[in-house]
Parts: structure tokens; C-alpha cells; sequence
């Protein structure tokens, strides 16, 4: 059961029934228009289409959601095959399950649809009670439709009843629960020597024959890759409204028309410093993560400015650049730690060091506002350059068009960017993964751009992500890629043969060494021997574990598996060396919490095994139905 358990503990089923839901959500009680224009299909399921349209606004939902759970998220972690095929796979079993749903009469009635969505706080005032105006003001800022989150949110609900219904049967006994709770809480000590490889570098010398034989075997790791120069022009919705004038009495205009969807509930705005340590961090990192805090802590207190620190310190790299400012927030918005620090400060304030998910926080609260309308000044900015990008939206096909023409007839960058009122730019010179880095450019695109004779350019656009644009470009020049000669990189492949020939002598001395622990006879005199680099872990469950044995899966398998207090059978790598272990104590789950914890135990358990039968529906729907993929250049 328990290893049943742990297979499926991260089960993607579960997730995906639940982690569509936007957060903000719509009514939209009339009926709505489709175009009947055809449009590029992605997948079939089947027979029914995933178009290329539903599926690239799932793939922006989904950037904006991960950037606002983990700011430290790049572009390349993002625009990547992996993550556009989960997106895929999520967009797959929804179409599975609700055709599921229907074959079973599952479905949502219009009035329990508003009854649902009426109870969401995001919705109602402070007398919780459901309020239009916050409602339509939550709809803008999301940039959403009413007729897309009316139809997700009723999806959603339909999906929560099939979950429901497949997984009425999953049950846990007590002892069943038990034993979950005696594996997750049990923790070990450990005893442990450690080899460390830069202590045998000294007796490590490198031969000429020894380094030209790494040379040879591992060229690839020596590359200068291609490198390429362009002058380029960034077609975007933000470079073309750019070039839109916009009038006041316009924005103005548009302020008084959409007047209820500028009210807001309270909010508060902040600035903030966050130095990143993931949830999982061991506590030497949080503890020295806490340390870099408490000294811009003190920095503040001598007058150093908070925004200057922000720039210089954060690791958010949405707000550092702008000294750590947040948009207004309201309740519910932030993580609950960062939030009741934020609420408990008064304007001006700094917090003490906040704990997060996503490392430590320092918060400056710069305002607070009663729940109210935003007056037209605060905004006016804002609506200025989203009625210009909403015109740019509109435009830029056209332009793309026009500038197609211009390129099949020869015309150069420079005089289409004169056409358009834009600027051509030129860059430096960029291997591969700089050009995709800076422009956001598929594989494909970029070695189109490689494959350019100097002075030519790209026949057609090439579509920049998640830019929202498209790139016009020329090669200016080029360089092939070349493999290094030995003399250009001795010094890193000596290092290499260093730390090679290091680790090797690091491994035969901790082989030696675990003879003569295994051997009675001469157990004790070996121990006295390695008595100076003896360690011992305090104690650790499975989780703690994983650090402490320098992430190495097969000592964690052994160690919490060991019989005995015997040393394990064999060295293991780490980080910095090798080390042998043994068990020094087992430390049975506490036996007094287990009254304490038992209905939580046994939620988790049946909550796994809910997980699995609905995994189990997954499987079988995705194996007995036909799915088929059109167009697999759109997940590259």
C-alpha cells in the first residue's frame, strides 16, 4: 500500500482536474457569438479539435499563473517543448473527462453555476455579500471574457463532480492510515566519513598523455560555437503602440463608459526585497538566506533606501528593477505570511525578515486605500497605453503583411522601420542560446537565422515568445562553430583531470577503509584512524534525508532500509567526495502524536487513493480513445 502510495502521491490526475481553475472567475448569463472563420488545429480528440487558438491562450495562462507563484522563473524554464506538451496533455484529459462526464448525465445547472460563483470572496464587498462592480473590476484586470470564464468555470464544476464520483470508493482503514503515518514520520541518525576529492589533489600530477587523451574524448565540451551579428526589428503589440497617439479626452472617454470596473475593494501597496530559497532548502541555506536579510536589515536602519537595496539585493526579477514595487493588492491576492505582514505594517513601515515559499521577504508598506474608485488620473497613464496596445493588437497583422511584401521585393530593414516609424537595431555578436534567450525564438527560428549567407534576411516574421510579436532580421556576419585546440583550454582540461584522478584516489581510499571496518579484526584500529572525519547527522526523516546525503538516491534507499548498524556495503558519491555511512539510530514515529494526527493521516491516505482511481480514469480514457496531434511544430 505505502509504496503504492508514494508512486502516486504526485499524481497529475488530481491535478488536473483542479489546477485549470483561474482564480478570478466571470458571469455571463446571455449568449455569445463564434466566428465561423477556420482557424489552425493543434491535436484531435476524438475527432473533436484543439485549435491552435485555445490551446496558445492555456499556454499564456499558464506562464502568468507560474510567474506569479515563482517569480524567479525564466523565460527559457517557460518557452520550452516540455512545458507546451504538459499544457497539451492538461487541455487532452479535460476534453477526455468531460466527455466522460456527459456519457454519465453528470452537468451543472445555470442556478448552482451562480450559487458557486456568488460564494467566491473575490466577488463580494466587505459585508460579504456578492458586489457587480468588484466582480466586472476583477473581469478587466484579468483581461478575460465572461463567456470564457462563465464556460471554464462550469467545466471545472463538472470535473469536480466526476472526481467525486469516481472516487466515492476510497477508503482507508485505520491501520492502513497508520502505517502511512509510522513510514512518512520515522526518521534516522546516520554515521558517515567522507572522502573529500580536493584533499588527494595535491598527490594528483597530470601528464602531458593523460591530458591530450581527455582532450580527444571530450572535444564537444571545448566548442567556440557559430556566432552570428543581425540588425533586427522587433514587431510587438508594445513597439507598435509605441507609435500610437492616443488622446486624453479618448481615455477619458473610455473611463466614464467603463466607470464600475474601476471600483475596487481595500488594497494596499508595497515594496519588497526577496532573496529566493526554495521550500525545500535544507536549513543551512535558509539560516544564511535569514543572515543576507538581517543585514540589509540593519542597512535600512541606518538610513540606506529601501528601493535603492531593492535594486541591488532582490532576486524578484518582476519588481527589482523598479526597487522592489508591487502593483495595488488586495486581500487574498499575496501568500498569507506576506500578506498578514503587510497588513499588520503602517505606511512607511518595514516588516521583519517574512518567511514565504519562495524565500525570505522584506516588506515596506507604501499605501493603503479604502475599498473605493480609482480616480482617472491614477489610471490614466495605464489606459493610455492599453487603448494603444489594444489598437497596435488590431494592426499589427497588417503590418506584418505590408512587411512581408517589402521583404519578397527586396526591400531592406532599414526602409521598412522608416515605413512603420520603428527603429532597426543592431546587436552584438551571439551564439545560439543568446539568441533565443533575447528574442524568445523557437529552435527552428534561430537556426534559420545561422543559416543566412551574410547580408541576407529571414523570409518571413519570425514569432517571439511570450512577446507577443515577431521578428524581422538580417545577418550581418558570422562565425562557424570551432573546437578549441588543447592549448586554448589546458588549464580547464587539467582541472577535469584533477578532479577526475582526485575523486578515483578519494574512491580507493574509502574502499580500503571499508574493508578494514568490515573486518572484526581490524574494525576498531580503522576507526580510530578515520575517527578525526567521523560525523554524525542529526536526526532526519526522508525528506531532510535528501540533502543530507548530497541528494545520492541509492544512500537514501539503503540507509533507511539498513538492518543493522553495520556499514553499508559500498562508498557513495557526493558532492564533494565519497563517503561511507551506517546507521546510527532508528527513530520510530512518535507514538503520542499519533492520536493527534490520525484524521489527518487518514485524509491523506484516502486522498492518495483517490488520486490513483482517478488516474486510473485518465489511463483508460486516454488508452481507449483516439488522439492525435497535427501539428507538432506549435509544442517545439
Amino acid at each position: 500500500m505505502l509504496e503504492r502510495l508514494r508512486q502516486n502521491a504526485g499524481s497529475w490526475g488530481i491535478k488536473i482536474a483542479f489546477g485549470i481553475i483561474i482564480v478570478v472567475f466571470v458571469f455571463a448569463f446571455g449568449t455569445g457569438n463564434f466566428s465561423d472563420k477556420k482557424e489552425p488545429v493543434v491535436a484531435y480528440v476524438a475527432g473533436e479539435p484543439i485549435s491552435a487558438r485555445e490551446f496558445q491562450k492555456s499556454y499564456e495562462d499558464a506562464i502568468t499563473a507560474m510567474r506569479r507563484q515563482n517569480p524567479g522563473l525564466s523565460a527559457e524554464e517557460l518557452n520550452n517543448p516540455q512545458f507546451k506538451q504538459s499544457i497539451l496533455v492538461q487541455l487532452v484529459n479535460t476534453r477526455l473527462m468531460l466527455a466522460a462526464a456527459a456519457k454519465m448525465g453528470i452537468t451543472v445547472s445555470p442556478a448552482e453555476l451562480r450559487a458557486v460563483i456568488s460564494r467566491i470572496p473575490a466577488f463580494q464587498n466587505a459585508q460579504n455579500v456578492f458586489d457587480p462592480a468588484i466582480y466586472k473590476n476583477a473581469l478587466s484586470q484579468n483581461q478575460s471574457n465572461p463567456l470564457h470564464f462563465e464556460a471554464e468555470f462550469k467545466s471545472n464544476q463538472i470535473l469536480q463532480k466526476l472526481q467525486g464520483f469516481t472516487t466515492i470508493s476510497a477508503l482507508l482503514s485505520e491501520p492502513e492510515a497508520k502505517g502511512l503515518f509510522q513510514w512518512g514520520r520515522e526518521s534516522v541518525r546516520m554515521d558517515y566519513v567522507l572522502f573529500t576529492a580536493k584533499d588527494f589533489e595535491a598527490q594528483v600530477k597530470p601528464t602531458d598523455q593523460q591530458l591530450s587523451e581527455l582532450y580527444e574524448t571530450t572535444k564537444d565540451k571545448y566548442k567556440d560555437p557559430a556566432r552570428i551579428r543581425l540588425v533586427y526589428l522587433p514587431i510587438t503589440v508594445a513597439d507598435v503602440a509605441s507609435t500610437i497617439a492616443v488622446s486624453e479626452e479618448e481615455v477619458k472617454k473610455h473611463y466614464e463608459a467603463n466607470a464600475e470596473s474601476f471600483k475596487h475593494p481595500a488594497q494596499l501597496r508595497a515594496r519588497h526585497i526577496l532573496l529566493l530559497v526554495p521550500a525545500s532548502a535544507p536549513k543551512e541555506a535558509v539560516d544564511k538566506a535569514l543572515a543576507q536579510v538581517r543585514d540589509i536589515q540593519a542597512q535600512l536602519k541606518k538610513g540606506a533606501a529601501f528601493e535603492a537595496l531593492a535594486k541591488k539585493h532582490s532576486q524578484d526579477p518582476g519588481s527589482a528593477p523598479q526597487g522592489g514595487e508591487l502593483p495595488w493588492f488586495a486581500q487574498g491576492a499575496m501568500v498569507k505570511p506576506f500578506e498578514d505582514a503587510a497588513m499588520a505594517l503602517k505606511p512607511g513601515q518595514v516588516s521583519e525578515p517574512v518567511r514565504t515559499q519562495f524565500g525570505w521577504h522584506l516588506i515596506k508598506l507604501e499605501g493603503a486605500r479604502p475599498a473605493g474608485k480609482v480616480e482617472f488620473a491614477e489610471v490614466k497613464n495605464d489606459l493610455k497605453k492599453r487603448l494603444a496596445e489594444e489598437k497596435a493588437s488590431e494592426k499589427i497583422n497588417d503590418i506584418l503583411d505590408q512587411s512581408m511584401d517589402q521583404i519578397a521585393a527586396g526591400v531592406k530593414l532599414d526602409k521598412i522601420a522608416q515605413d512603420l516609424g520603428l527603429t532597426v537595431r543592431k546587436s552584438e555578436m551571439m551564439d545560439q542560446q543568446e539568441v533565443q534567450r533575447l528574442f524568445g525564438l523557437k529552435k527552428e527560428a534561430v537556426e534559420t537565422l545561422f543559416a543566412l549567407a551574410p547580408g541576407s534576411g529571414a523570409k518571413t516574421p519570425l514569432a517571439m515568445e511570450p512577446a507577443r510579436g515577431y521578428l524581422l532580421a538580417e545577418k550581418i556576419e558570422g562565425t562557424p562553430e570551432a573546437i578549441l585546440p588543447l592549448d586554448k583550454v589546458r588549464d580547464k582540461v587539467l582541472a577535469e583531470v584533477k578532479a577526475q584522478e582526485s575523486r578515483k584516489l578519494a574512491l580507493e581510499k574509502a574502499q580500503k577503509v571499508l574493508a578494514g571496518l568490515q573486518n572484526p579484526e581490524t574494525q576498531a584500529q580503522t576507526l580510530a584512524q578515520v575517527r578525526a572525519g567521523f560525523k554524525t547527522t542529526p536526526p532526519m526523516d526522508r525528506q531532510a534525508a535528501v540533502a543530507q546525503t548530497g541528494g545520492n538516491p541509492q544512500l537514501l534507499a539503503d540507509i533507511f532500509a539498513a538492518a543493522d548498524k553495520n556499514w553499508l556495503a559500498r562508498p557513495y558519491d557526493m558532492p564533494a567526495g565519497v563517503a561511507l555511512a551506517r546507521l546510527a539510530e532508528r527513530i520510530p514515529a512518535p507514538e503520542e502524536t499519533w492520536e493527534k494526527e490520525k484524521r489527518l493521516w487518514t485524509s491523506q491516505g484516502a486522498q492518495a487513493f483517490s488520486q490513483e482511481l482517478f488516474n486510473a480514469l485518465l489511463t483508460n480514457l486516454r488508452k481507449s480513445s483516439k488522439i492525435e496531434i497535427v501539428r507538432q511544430d506549435l509544442l517545439n
